[in-house]
C-alpha cells in the first residue's frame, strides 16, 4: 500500500470532519476528511495537493479538485453559517485549471464574516473511494505547510 499526505488548505484549528457544524459534512454523506477553523485574518485556502480544478460551485462556495496522479477527488469549501447573506468569497481558480500545492484556490474576509457574528470554517473532504485508513490531524495547523490528513491507496 501507499500513504497519501495532505498539506493543511488554510491556517487555523484542524478538526476531523465529525466536528464541522454541517450535519450533511459532519455525517460523512459527501466523503471523509477534516475541516479547518481559521485563525483571524486568515482566509486563504489553498490547494492541498497538485490537482486540477474540477469544479466551482454555483453558489460561489465550494471547489472540487482532482489529484490526476493519484486519483483522487477533494471537495474545499467556505462553509458559513447559511443566515449569512453573501459571504464575501473570491475564487482565484476556474475549472480546468492546473494548481500546485499550496497555491490558492480561494479567498474570503473571515473577520468580516466573524464580525457579522457567523461561524466559518473550511472543510477538506475527499469525495470518491479508492481510499482506506484515513488519518486526520488534529490540532493547529499552517496553510501549506502542516500535514492534515494521510490516507492508505486500496489495491
Amino acid at each position: 500500500m501507499t500513504t497519501y499526505e495532505f498539506v493543511s488548505p488554510a491556517t487555523g484549528k484542524c478538526v476531523p470532519i465529525e466536528a464541522v457544524y454541517d450535519k450533511t459534512l459532519s455525517s460523512k454523506v459527501l466523503g471523509d476528511g477534516v475541516a479547518i477553523f481559521p485563525t483571524a485574518g486568515e482566509g486563504t485556502v489553498s490547494a492541498p495537493c497538485d490537482c486540477v480544478v474540477s469544479r466551482v460551485s454555483e453558489a460561489k462556495n465550494a471547489v472540487t479538485i482532482l489529484d490526476t496522479v493519484r486519483d483522487i477527488e477533494m471537495m474545499l469549501c467556505a462553509e458559513v453559517d447559511t443566515d449569512m447573506h453573501s459571504p464575501k468569497v473570491s475564487f482565484c481558480v476556474e475549472p480546468g485549471q492546473t494548481v500546485k500545492t499550496g497555491e490558492t484556490l480561494f479567498t474570503c474576509d473571515v473577520d468580516d464574516i466573524r464580525a457579522h457574528g457567523y461561524q466559518v470554517e473550511f472543510p477538506c473532504i475527499i469525495t470518491n473511494a479508492p481510499l482506506s485508513d484515513i488519518r486526520a490531524t488534529t490540532g493547529d495547523v499552517i496553510r501549506g505547510e502542516s500535514s492534515v490528513m494521510s490516507c492508505e491507496s486500496v489495491g
